[in-house]
């Protein structure tokens, strides 16, 4: 799949769409620890992209390799791939299902209330930080 497919997936996953719908859920108050430190990563990219922050999301959320997948398949910039994702994304709630984390990586179940589907999100730990590394469906 086309990595800006996917990423329109990933958005419109976690109900991301500019200034339309209401406001996701903050499901990482469920959890403790890392596990929290994760969800809080997935809820950070709701809120950026429903700011249309793309500087934000490329800048602090998405993991190096995701960028690089990105700028390559779309032969253009980070931010101008996620702007132009922004735009297509529907919008719903998401939560955090659940996380699992391995050493420095992680996985979080979202469940999208318009989907019939959950999707994972795959994260790294880059520099301290939980970034965005691959998602899918569920």
């Amino acid at each position: 799949m086309p990595a800006s497919r996917t990423l329109a997936l990933l958005l419109a996953a976690a109900g991301l769409a500019t200034g339309c719908g209401s406001a996701g859920s903050n499901s990482s108050s469920d959890f403790s620890g890392s596990k929290k430190d994760v969800a809080n990563a997935v809820e950070d990219l709701e809120s950026a992209a429903r700011k249309s922050d793309e500087a934000k999301i490329c800048r602090d959320l998405l993991a190096p390799s995701l960028i690089e997948t990105l700028r390559t398949a779309n032969k253009t910039s980070c931010d101008t791939a996620v702007n132009d994702a922004i735009k297509d994304a529907d919008t719903f709630d998401m939560t955090v299902k659940s996380v699992t984390v391995t050493g420095n990586n992680a996985t979080a179940v979202v469940d999208s209330k318009h989907r019939s589907a959950n999707d994972t999100f795959k994260l790294e730990k880059v520099g301290g930080s939980w970034k965005i590394s691959a998602f899918g469906g569920g």
